[in-house]
């Protein structure tokens, strides 16, 4: 480092989000997929299959969201 650069602070998260992981049906590979709250199409990006997926619950989401503080909670051990 050089004398003139001072020391960088860490940075906290600003949100948070869940990823779910949904196995390729061709190939196997669990694929990520950010909360995915309505029904689509994914794509596996080892073997280029496209393949329907079951959306997951958006009350859910946002519960786990909430409960948590959107991640904050995950950083202050003294958040409850």
């Amino acid at each position: 480092m050089a004398e003139n650069e001072k020391p960088l602070t860490p940075v906290h998260p600003s949100g948070l989000e869940l990823v779910y992981l949904y196995a390729c049906p061709n190939c196997g590979r669990e694929v990520p997929l950010i909360a995915p709250t309505q029904p689509s199409m994914a794509r596996c990006d080892a073997c280029s299959t496209r393949f329907p997926i079951v959306p997951v619950d958006d009350k859910s989401v946002r519960y786990i969201k909430t409960m948590t503080a959107s991640g904050k909670a995950g950083i202050d051990p003294d958040f409850l």
